[in-house]
């Protein structure tokens, strides 16, 4: 069975195992690794074996390289939930662990570009980043994106690459352009080299990244906080 609210089903999720977690005295533990296992439990609970099967760490065929060299580790999606039958659809996630020293705007972009490329792989594959820690870790995540992407301006109001929740406010999906940022992905060799490689050896930037907010689920402390985002 199909379940059509998992981007849901994790944001509320992942928040509410954070929380009974820490009561247990387990925040020691918590980082990305800790985040992975929160979000394979959920997602094993929530889909039949009979009809997906959930990949770790997947090297997904869109994020191969086309320029015929083998070097290196292929580029892997978090989770990759393959589909049995014609009728569902497959699930990719990508998520950031909002405490860890690698959770930066750059690698935020990286994992959208990632998933971006996915979707235009296969454009029926559910999309989805996955944002979670503590809420004060999060909110400094979603300021630096701001402090760091250029904010675009769309039907009069201005954005950036990621919609940040807000109560008084309806979540839209919104178009944002890279192509036409090519002087910052230039200066960032991070971004550029974790890209997969066209056959004139360019990176595979998307053209532009769809994305909308899903959910965001803050626990009932305030402590910690989860926001999903579908990319297409």
């Amino acid at each position: 069975m199909q379940r059509k609210d998992i981007g849901k089903r994790l944001a509320d999720g992942v928040s509410a195992k954070l929380e009974f977690d820490y009561i247990c005295e387990r925040g020691q533990s918590f980082s990305e690794y800790h985040l992975h296992g929160v979000m394979n439990e959920i997602i094993g609970a929530i889909t039949s074996p009979t009809d997906f099967r959930i990949h770790s760490g997947y090297a997904h065929d869109a994020l191969a390289k086309d320029d015929n060299q083998s070097i290196g580790r292929p580029r892997e999606v978090d989770f990759y939930i393959k589909s049995y039958r014609s009728s569902l659809t497959d699930i990719c996630v990508e998520a950031k662990w909002a405490e860890s020293g690698h959770c930066r705007w750059d690698r935020v972009l990286l994992d959208l570009c990632r998933l971006a490329l996915i979707r235009k792989h296969s454009p029926t594959t559910e999309c989805l980043f996955v944002l979670s820690g503590p809420t004060k870790k999060v909110c400094a995540l979603m300021k630096s994106l701001e402090n760091n992407m250029p904010i675009r301006k769309l039907g009069g109001r201005l954005f950036g690459i990621l919609e940040t929740p807000d109560a008084n406010r309806n979540p839209a999906p919104r178009p944002y352009r890279l192509r036409d940022w090519g002087g910052r992905f230039a200066g960032n060799e991070l971004v550029l080299n974790a890209l997969p490689k066209k056959k004139n050896g360019r990176p595979n930037i998307p053209v532009k990244i769809m994305t909308a907010l899903v959910r965001s689920s803050v626990t009932r402390t305030g402590n910690w906080q989860t926001i999903v985002w579908r990319i297409s």
